[in-house]
């Protein structure tokens, strides 16, 4: 039986990945900072727990690190002198560039890495449907290849991509959002009106805008900072979004009614180039129904 450490077990997406790699056949070691909490994980569900991430390392045939980007630059540093070349390294950090010079550095010395990023959260029981982005597999690798066949077998989709654009696409797609969730959260907060209040009075749109933001504030926040503040793209997109903000700021203070509304239609035309446009209010109320935002 082929053994894989997963390093940041304590974690959410650790965990997870230390529960589908073990139901997947794999003998599981689990390792984590926060010992204890490594320990029940380990306890409960069977696994073996391993203190030293170089120990770990050295005794697994694939290492999965399920940490924050600046957390996964450290350890890969830390357990490159014991990584082998029939090692499968899989990191799964939300933001590439800054692991990329340790990657090069592995990869020039044999060793297969896999970069990948699960766009779902831990709260995701099967990844059926789920979106995996790859940004690096090593070629002509088996392990690696049957490592991604696990998720295709199970109905994942597969984006196939490089570093530099990984983190270019995460951009828009997780920090952008990701961002206009927090700076809601903190307008509602300075206007004084407590959570469950806002939700009482709030419309559709609001308390499913705001299933959305507190779902963020259950993820680990150190990744949250890393995906903010590690990926360089990020600021470009948001310095953009500041830009509309300001601008639609200015027409509305103005009262250029027309100005605001040829800005919408700017909008609505570029929304409505998506091949799913005409489905999107059943799916929004659908998922209205499904979170139950009216109780």
């Amino acid at each position: 039986m082929a053994v894989a450490a997963v390093i940041g077990a304590a974690g959410r997406m650790g965990s997870w990945f230390a529960d589908f790699l073990n139901s997947n056949g794999y003998s599981v070691i689990v390792c984590d900072r926060e010992k204890a909490t490594a320990r029940k994980l380990a306890r409960r569900n069977g696994y073996k727990f391993m203190g030293d991430v170089t120990n770990a390392a050295e005794l697994s045939q694939i290492v999965v690190l399920a940490t924050p980007t600046l957390t996964t630059k450290s350890l890969l540093r830390r357990i490159e002198p014991h990584i082998s070349k029939t090692t499968l390294l899989v990191e799964i950090s939300s933001v590439k560039a800054p692991l990329k010079e340790t990657l090069e550095r592995l990869r020039r010395r044999g060793v297969a890495v896999l970069s990948i990023h699960p766009m779902f959260g831990h709260g995701t029981k099967h990844p059926a449907g789920r979106l995996i982005i790859v940004a690096q597999q090593p070629a002509k690798n088996r392990e690696a290849a049957k490592f991604i066949s696990l998720f295709k077998r199970r109905g994942a989709k597969i984006f196939q991509t490089d570093l530099a654009n990984h983190d270019r696409v995460v951009a828009v797609t997780l920090a952008l959002p990701h961002f206009v969730n927090f700076a809601m959260v903190n307008t509602m907060k300075a206007s004084g009106m407590a959570p469950g209040q806002a939700r009482d009075v709030g419309g559709t749109t609001f308390k499913l805008q705001l299933v959305v933001a507190e779902a963020l504030y259950h993820e680990r926040l150190s990744n949250e900072v890393s995906i903010l503040a590690d990926n360089r793209y990020a600021l470009e997109v948001l310095d953009s979004f500041a830009e509309q903000v300001n601008r639609i700021r200015a027409e509305i203070k103005s009262g250029d009614s027309r100005k605001l509304l040829r800005d919408l239609k700017r909008g609505a035309g570029y929304v409505r180039e998506d091949a799913l446009f005409s489905s999107a209010y059943d799916r929004f109320n659908a998922a209205v129904e499904a979170s139950n935002v009216n109780n």
